[in-house]
């Protein structure tokens, strides 16, 4: 639930019943505020997926239930847990932009994906606002930001499409 008129309100995530012969079927059944205004939130990810929960893979004990949700306009992530109330989603963790630059040197997180070794996000730009862009690694387990992931980042400047 975005909120583009930057009339300092802050986005929202919205919760939708997909439960099929439910009452609130398709309707929004919870809402959760984010705490600061223009974060503008982009492409929402999993801490876990089917390459992270196979037993053979290095986190097979992490559980699919936070949301890692970029705000790319303000280059914070916020870390949603949705297990406790599933209407009611939380924050538990949010990496401030600073610690985002400070540990990978970029800035705009724009797209989620997790892995076996790690949660990759693609970033779309640096701290002084100009391009090359890249690919980050945070933790399965804190959420921290752990630093780059490629070596070579070759011809590409913004990492859009990484996965």
């Amino acid at each position: 639930m975005l909120n583009a008129n930057g009339n300092g309100i802050p986005d929202a995530l919205g919760v939708v019943d997909v439960e099929p012969g439910s009452s609130s079927y398709g309707r929004l059944v919870g809402q959760m505020d984010m705490p600061h205004p223009g974060d503008e939130l982009h492409h929402f990810g999993w801490n876990a997926c089917s390459a992270c929960l196979c037993p053979y893979a290095p986190h097979p004990h992490v559980e699919r239930r936070y949301l890692i949700v970029p705000g790319i306009k303000s280059s914070r992530i916020h870390i949603v847990d949705t297990k406790p109330d599933p209407r009611k989603p939380q924050i538990v963790k949010v990496i401030e932009p600073e610690a985002l630059a400070a540990r990978a040197g970029y800035t705009s997180p724009h797209t989620i994906h997790c892995g076996p070794d790690g949660i990759y996000a693609s970033a779309l730009g640096a701290p002084d606002g100009n391009s090359p862009g890249g690919i980050f690694v945070m933790d399965h387990d804190s959420f921290d930001v752990l630093g780059k992931w490629e070596l070579d980042r070759g011809p590409q400047q913004l990492a859009y499409d990484f996965w």
